[in-house]
């Protein structure tokens, strides 16, 4: 029964581990190549996203924002950042409480397709007595 008190301590560490963690910032970088205008936090399983934690700021490529989360809102959240040309990157259940360092990435953009183009003519045989007939 030695091992009791060192039970209770790690199971006691092990609930606390959650309120410190959200005691901490979380860090949430953009990794795309154009700023991002919006940041949004919403509990994972709602669509309650929260206002632009940007607000009229935008945010640099590479560069990252802190956000103090409130106590007891958990550690599971959806992350959405929308970029300067309308695009965003999305992330689901991210548990912020393990994962301190958000990385937002958005889908790569697409270019349209070209239409296709004709294959090129087969070229014409050389006028008769242009020497390049010859045998």
């Amino acid at each position: 029964m030695r091992f009791a008190p060192a039970l209770v301590l790690a199971s006691m560490l092990l609930s606390v581990a959650p309120a410190l963690a959200q005691s901490q910032p979380i860090r949430v970088r953009n990794m795309a190549t154009i700023s991002a205008t919006g940041i949004f936090l919403a509990p994972t399983g709602t669509s309650a996203w929260g206002a632009n934690l940007l607000g009229n700021q935008f945010l640099p490529p590479r560069a990252f924002l802190s956000v103090q989360l409130g106590e007891g809102g958990g550690c599971r959240f959806d992350v959405r950042m929308v970029l300067r040309d309308g695009r965003e990157a999305l992330r689901t259940d991210v548990d912020v409480c393990a994962e301190r360092v958000v990385t937002m990435v958005p889908d790569p953009v697409i270019a349209p397709e070209a239409p296709a183009s004709p294959p090129p003519a087969a070229a014409a045989p050389p006028p008769p007595g242009t020497g390049r007939n010859r045998p």
